[in-house]
């Protein structure tokens, strides 16, 4: 290594690191744990603040010169480089923090919920550090009233927060001082600390429902120029708006037919329609639903090591829970949350968003129609082994932090690699049953609608509504499961068409390496490529093929 790549990569890590003392609660998600008694200042003058410094390190990486640096220090180089960039994006164009009541919320209760799921150090220490962070959450809040344009925030964003905003109570009331059971003077403090923080967030209710809803008239669309200029430097990819979606509406198209041709083969007197609801009719319990998921994650994990389909990491674990109150307004069935890239015990996280007890019995049915029996084995796959899982945990294997770093750019690989799984353990045999590869099709309709909705939403004018109904009709998905997806797409723009056009890619990669090393094992090529790290598919290639 060259000076200068010696000095890209000490400037690199310190930015991170300068960055993440700015952002405690970015800190305790990637491992890093100096600062977790502290939540960031989310003042309009701190905000700015960080912003300059986002500036001055974008200067000073665009005044270095890559040309004398070998292939893997030029990708680096790159994503470190694109990943400064669009931070000042999401800051000058994005500007959550004067249009997101979430964005405080999830400052405030994300760092308090990220102390008790990560089982990072003994949980008195813990409950320490969420003593800090609990005592500074009216601050956040406060400082979050003061920064908002009411009437640039977007209705759905406010509908979100104020869902999210009513799970504090049993955060801060409940189960803090409960687990301080055995230590009584934290416990005391703990109450008290969540006594006020619960007020505070009651306010921050209040001021959702009087103020932010009567005024709520922002758009959230990012409107095309800025669409298409993350697909291109955020995603790198050569499409834009408008050929995605002509993408988009063409995968619909032929999984369709997939799928029409698959129930035929099934049972020709029945449509694919009927097939699917007479399959979401098997599902496991409400109670049964963590040990289902348990069990499916342990048998994909024995699958993809009897197959040698990739190497499975040391020392990694994964542990599955239930969706924090929080997030569950966002995220219908099932997530990960991955161990942080700094992190020394690699154990990530599934979340199962489970069903609420107190909802009524037909809203129950249709959550549980969302986990049902065929799917769930290809949910686990997708989220464990050999999915988000296995890849991410490689991907914070990387000797250099820059490439750990990748997943922050892109979710293309990200997503993509886990929706290739998918399909990659139904032609292994692991999914084998033509009414499993119909439920997988049925996924990946969906996946196709999320590309048609990403645009559509973000680009054509499309209203939240229409885009619910169309998951509804198009793809059957229940309604309540539909709300919270579509939420999800308004805040997050071309990540939904992550998912599909990810897999494309990876396939395609796939089968431009087996060319060039025909003589490869599947776990050969499969490990090629996850040793690469989080990268977008034009710079994995790069790196795989030169």
């Amino acid at each position: 290594m060259n000076n200068s790549e010696a000095k890209f990569y000490e400037r690199a890590e310190a930015w991170l690191y300068r960055l993440l003392e700015l952002n405690p609660v970015a800190a305790t998600q990637l491992g890093e744990h100096r600062w977790d008694d502290r939540l960031g200042d989310s003042s309009l003058e701190g905000i700015e603040s960080q912003h300059r410094e986002i500036l001055t390190a974008v200067d000073e990486f665009a005044a270095m010169d890559p040309t004398g640096f070998s292939p893997d220090s030029r990708i680096d180089y790159i994503l470190v480089e694109q990943i400064f960039k669009s931070f000042v994006r999401q800051h000058e164009k994005g500007e959550g923090y004067l249009r997101d009541p979430g964005s405080y919320l999830g400052e405030a209760m994300g760092g308090v919920f990220m102390l008790i799921i990560k089982d990072f150090a003994p949980l008195p220490e813990r409950l320490r550090s969420a003593l800090g962070r609990t005592d500074e959450i009216p601050r956040v809040l406060q400082e979050g009233r003061q920064n908002l344009v009411l009437e640039r925030v977007p209705r759905v964003w406010a509908e979100v927060a104020l869902e999210q905003a009513r799970q504090a109570p049993g955060l801060f009331g409940f189960l803090l001082p409960a687990m301080a059971a055995d230590m009584p003077e934290l416990q005391q403090q703990l109450g008290k600390a969540g006594q006020v923080a619960t007020e505070a967030i009651q306010e921050y209710v209040a001021f959702i429902e009087n103020d932010v809803l009567p005024n709520a008239e922002g758009d959230f669309a990012t409107g095309k120029d800025l669409f298409d200029e993350m697909l291109r430097e955020e995603h790198m990819v050569d499409y834009d708006a408008d050929e995605l979606i002509e993408i988009g509406w063409e995968q619909l198209r032929l999984t369709r037919e997939l799928m029409e041709e698959t129930a035929r083969q099934i049972d020709p007197n029945k449509t694919v329609k009927e097939m699917l609801e007479e399959a979401k009719a098997d599902h496991p319990t409400a109670e049964g639903l963590m040990a289902a998921y348990q069990h499916a994650m342990e048998s994909a994990r024995q699958y993809v090591i009897d197959h040698e389909i990739a190497t499975i990491p040391e020392g990694e674990t994964l542990r599955i829970i239930e969706t924090p109150p929080y997030l569950r307004p966002i995220i219908p069935y099932a997530a990960y949350m991955p161990p942080g890239i700094l992190e020394e015990r690699q154990e990530g996280l599934f979340l199962v968003t489970p069903v609420d007890p107190a909802a009524p019995a037909e809203e129950q049915e249709q959550k549980l129609k969302g986990h049902y029996s065929i799917k769930l084995p290809i949910t686990a796959l997708h989220e464990a082994y050999p999915g988000h899982h296995l890849q991410l945990v490689w991907g914070n294997r990387h000797e250099r932090i820059p490439r750990r770093m990748g997943a922050f750019l892109s979710t293309l690989f990200v997503e993509g690699w886990a929706f290739y799984c998918e399909e990659l353990m139904e032609q292994l045999g692991y999914i084998g049953e033509p009414l499993q590869r119909l439920g997988r099709l049925s996924d990946q309709l969906w996946r196709a609608a999320r590309i048609i909705l990403d645009v559509s939403l973000h680009t054509r004018g499309m209203d939240v509504d229409q885009a619910v109904d169309f998951l509804v009709d198009e793809c059957q998905l229940e309604r309540t499961n539909a709300i919270a997806e579509v939420r999800r797409y308004t805040s997050s723009p071309t990540q939904p068409q992550s998912y599909l056009m990810g897999k494309l890619a990876i396939l395609e990669l796939v089968n431009e390496y087996r060319r060039a090393h025909p003589d490869a094992s599947l776990r050969e090529v499969h490990d090629a490529i996850l040793q690469c790290g989080s990268l977008p598919p034009r710079l994995m290639r790069q790196r795989l093929l030169g």
